[in-house]
C-alpha cells in the first residue's frame, strides 16, 4: 500500500506551524513548540479539554505528513477533547519525513511521553496512542519496544489506522513500483526515498538483510520466530482497514498484495492466537477519503470514525 500522505512532498509544504489558540465549547487548540528554533519539527498540535484532562491520546503521522496536513484529515483530535482527553498531533524530532519505526523515534517517544504527561498534569500517568499509515506502525512499533526494555509509562490502548507492518512485502510493493515503466506508478522519487529509508534502518535490501527483515518489522508474515506478535503480549490494540480491491484495482493498478490489509490480518490473527482478547481488526467500507485533495482514498485517516476509535479507546 501506498504509505506517504497523498502529494505530502510536492503540495501543502507551506503550511506551518500557527501560534493562533483557537477555542470551542468543549476544547481549545494551541500549537506547542518543543524545539523553539525550529519551527517544522519537534511541536504538537493540542486539543485541550476545557475541564481538566482526564487521559492524554499521542497521535503520529503518515510519512512526509505534518501534524496540520493531519488536522485536516481527521475530527479525531476534537471528538477526544470533547471526551475529556488532552490530544496531541506529535511530529517528530526529525520532522515529517521520519522513518517512525526506527531507534530514534523510539527513543524520542520515550522522552516526549514523559514530557507531555508532565506539561499537561495528565492523572496516574493514563495516555493512549494512535496513528495513521507509518504513524500507526509506529504505534505497533512503540508498544513491542516498551516491552521488551521495560519502559513504563505505556500506554492504556492503542490504536492504528491502515499501518503497514510487513516490511518485506512493502520493500517488494515499492521495488516493484519503481521499476514499473507503465504510467501506473510514477511517484519514482517518493518510492526511492522511502526505499532508502528501509535501507538505512534494515541495513540492506530484502537479499542482503533478509534477516533484519523479518526481526525488525513490526510484523513479518515469513518470520517463523513471530517475534512481531510474541513482543506485542496482550495490549489493547484496534487496527482500521478498508480492503475495496474492485477500487484498488480500476483506480490504482494495485493487486492484494499490495495493500497493508494482508499485514493487518495475519498481525491480529497471530496475537489474537496468543492470548490477545483485546485485539480487532475492523474493515470498512465507503469512508476511505483525503480531504485535503477531496478524492477516495482508501489509505486514508477518515476509514477510522472518531467517535468509535474515542469510545473504544475510553472502554480501557
Amino acid at each position: 500500500m501506498f504509505i506517504f500522505c497523498a502529494n505530502s512532498l510536492t503540495q501543502n509544504t507551506s503550511l506551518k506551524p500557527s501560534k493562533n489558540a483557537t477555542k470551542s465549547f468543549t476544547y481549545f487548540r494551541t500549537i506547542d513548540f518543543f524545539d523553539k528554533e525550529d519551527s517544522t519539527k519537534n511541536y504538537g498540535i493540542v486539543y485541550h479539554p476545557n475541564a481538566p484532562a482526564k487521559s492524554l491520546l499521542i497521535l503520529l503521522t503518515a510519512f512526509g505528513e505534518s501534524p496540520p496536513m493531519a488536522e485536516v484529515e481527521t475530527n479525531i483530535p476534537a471528538i477526544a477533547a470533547s471526551k475529556g482527553m488532552l490530544t496531541i498531533i506529535l511530529s517528530n524530532n526529525e520532522g515529517n519525513l521520519s522513518f517512525q519505526i526506527d531507534a530514534n523515534a523510539m527513543h524520542y517517544l520515550d522522552s516526549m511521553i514523559p514530557i507531555l504527561i508532565n506539561k499537561y498534569n495528565i492523572p496516574n500517568d493514563n495516555y493512549y496512542l494512535g496513528g495513521f499509515s507509518l504513524g500507526g506502525s509506529s504505534v505497533v512499533k512503540y508498544v513491542q519496544h516498551c516491552n521488551m526494555y521495560e519502559i513504563k509509562p505505556k500506554p492504556i490502548a492503542v490504536f492504528a489506522i491502515d499501518p503497514p507492518l510487513d516490511f518485506n512485502r512493502l520493500y517488494h510493493v515499492y521495488d516493484r513500483w519503481l521499476n514499473d515503466t507503465s504510467t501506473y506508478y510514477m511517484n519514482k522519487l517518493q518510492y526511492k526515498l522511502f526505499i532508502d529509508k528501509m535501507q538505512t534502518y534494515f541495513r540492506g535490501d530484502v537479499s542482503t538483510a533478509y534477516q533484519n527483515y523479518l526481526k525488525l518489522s513490526p510484523y513479518c508474515y515469513e518470520d517463523k520466530d513471530n517475534i512481531g506478535a510474541r513482543l506485542f503480549e496482550k495490549m489493547p490494540i484496534s487496527i482500521y482497514c478498508e480492503p475495496d480491491f474492485s477500487w484498488a484495482i480500476s483506480e490504482k493498478h494495485w493487486n492484494a498484495y499490495d495493500l497493508n490489509v494482508l499485514d493487518n490480518v495475519s498481525f491480529v490473527n497471530e496475537i489474537q492466537k496468543l492470548g490477545n482478547k483485546n485485539a480487532q481488526l475492523i474493515l470498512t467500507q465507503n469512508k476511505g477519503k483525503r480531504k485535503i485533495i477531496n478524492q477516495k482514498h482508501l489509505h486514508s485517516w477518515s476509514i477510522a470514525d472518531a467517535n468509535e476509535v474515542v469510545n473504544w479507546l475510553l472502554k480501557y
